[in-house]
C-alpha cells in the first residue's frame, strides 16, 4: 500500500492545490504498518510514512478497500454507506481528494511555436511547401527487385528523378534488421541508443537527413510486411519517452528538429480498393506518432495482372499516372485526385481476374 501511495504526490494537480494546506492521514485498519499521510502545501505534496504529527483529514479504511477505490472499482460514497470508509475532518473531502489528485489534466500543451512540432509539421501547418531535395525510398516487399512493388516504384521514381531529386533506394530484405526487444535502452539507457547496431540502426539515424520518405510495400495480411513494421518499431529511438498532448492525444516528443514527409505506394492482389484501408490507416497513425507528415497514397489493386506478360500493356496508362504522381508529390506535396483515379481504376473486372489468375494458379 505504501508503494501505491508514494506515487500520489506525482499526480497532484498543482493548479487546483495552489493556496491549499491539507494533510490526509490514512489509517488502514487491516495493517497499521501501512499507515501513511499525504501533506499538500501550496501546490506541492509530500508523502509521510506512518502517522503525521498533525492532520486535517483522517481516512479510516482497509487497504483492500482503498485499492478498490483508487482502481475505480468501488465508489467512495458507496464505501461510506456500506461502512467500509469513515472520514474525520473536512466535509468537502470527497470532492477535494479527487480534484486535488487528478494529475495535470492537459499534459504538456503544445502549439505552433513549441518544440514538439518538427520543421516538416510546421511546413504543412503553415501551408508553406518546400520541394524535397533528398528522398529515401524503403522497399518493404520480401520479393525485393523481383516483385510488383519494385516495378511500380521504378515508374514512380522516374517522376522523382525528373523533378531533380536525389533518391536513395533501400530494399529492406537485404538489410540486417533485428527485431525490437522492447528493452527501452534507447530511452533509458546510458547513451540512449538502440542495443542493435545493425543495418537498420544506421538507416534510422540517417532518416532525419531526408525530406521525403517513400514507403513502397504490398498489402500483407491487411497491413505492412514484417520487415517494414519492424523498421518502424525500431524508430522509437527517435523519440523521447515523456508524454505530451498533441491534437488532444497522447504523444512522445521527437528528439530531432526535422523528420521527413511520407508517401505510401502499395499494390494489392485483390480487386477492391478497401483492401488497402487498414494499411493506410496504420501508416497515418505511425506518422502521427513519429512526427512524419503524411502526404498521400498511391494504391494499385489487382496487381496480379502484371504477372501475366500478355496483359502488361493494359497497365500503360496506370504507369503514366504513377510517374505523374512522382512529379506532383515533389511539386505540390500532394497527388491530384484525377491522377489517383487513373492509378486505382479498374483494369480487369473481378470475374476477368478470377478467370485468368485461377487458371494460372493450377
Amino acid at each position: 500500500m505504501k508503494k501505491v501511495m508514494q506515487v500520489w504526490p506525482i499526480i497532484l494537480n498543482k493548479e487546483e492545490t495552489t493556496n491549499i494546506n491539507e494533510t490526509y492521514f490514512f489509517d488502514f485498519t487491516d495493517n497499521k504498518e501501512e499507515n501513511c499521510a499525504l501533506k499538500i502545501d501550496n501546490g506541492t505534496c509530500q508523502y509521510i510514512d506512518g502517522k503525521p504529527e498533525s492532520h486535517t483529514i483522517k481516512i479510516t479504511i482497509k487497504t483492500t478497500d482503498w485499492i478498490a477505490i483508487l482502481a475505480k472499482e468501488l465508489e467512495i460514497k458507496k464505501a461510506i454507506t456500506d461502512g467500509k470508509l469513515s472520514i474525520e475532518g473536512n466535509d468537502d473531502y470527497l470532492e477535494k481528494f479527487e480534484k486535488y489528485f487528478s494529475g495535470d489534466p492537459n499534459g504538456t500543451q503544445v502549439n505552433i511555436d513549441n518544440y514538439i512540432f518538427t520543421e516538416n509539421e510546421k511546413e504543412i501547418l503553415e501551408g508553406k511547401w518546400k520541394k524535397p531535395k533528398k528522398v529515401l525510398a524503403l522497399i518493404g516487399s520480401p520479393r525485393g527487385e523481383r516483385g510488383g512493388t519494385a516495378i511500380l516504384y521504378s515508374i514512380f521514381k522516374q517522376g522523382l528523378d525528373e523533378s531533380g531529386c536525389e533518391v536513395d533506394t533501400v530494399y529492406l530484405k537485404d538489410l540486417e534488421n533485428k527485431t525490437c526487444k522492447g528493452c527501452f535502452t534507447c530511452w533509458y539507457g546510458k547513451d540512449k541508443k538502440c542495443v542493435h547496431k545493425d543495418d537498420v540502426y544506421d538507416l534510422i539515424h540517417k532518416l532525419t537527413n531526408y525530406d521525403l520518405l517513400v514507403l513502397a510495400a504490398p498489402v500483407y495480411v491487411d497491413g505492412l510486411p514484417g520487415a517494414l513494421k519492424n523498421f518502424f518499431d525500431r524508430t522509437i529511438s527517435l523519440l523521447d519517452p515523456e508524454f505530451v498532448v498533441k491534437d488532444d492525444h497522447c504523444r512522445h516528443p521527437c528528439r530531432y528538429p526535422k523528420m521527413p514527409h511520407i508517401v505510401l505506394l502499395s499494390p494489392c492482389g485483390f480487386t477492391e480498393k478497401d483492401n488497402f484501408y487498414p494499411m493506410v490507416d496504420h501508416v497515418k497513425e505511425i506518422c502521427k506518432n513519429m512526427h512524419l507528415t503524411y502526404l498521400g497514397e498511391i494504391l494499385v489493386p489487382a496487381i496480379w495482372i502484371l504477372a501475366n506478360p500478355n496483359l502488361q500493356p493494359l497497365f500503360m496508362s496506370t504507369f503514366k499516372a504513377i510517374k505523374q504522381a512522382g512529379t506532383e508529390i515533389i511539386a505540390t506535396g500532394k497527388i491530384a485526385d484525377e491522377t489517383n483515379k487513373q492509378i486505382s481504376k479498374e483494369i480487369f473486372t473481378r470475374g476477368q481476374l478470377f478467370s485468368v489468375h485461377n487458371r494460372e494458379s493450377h
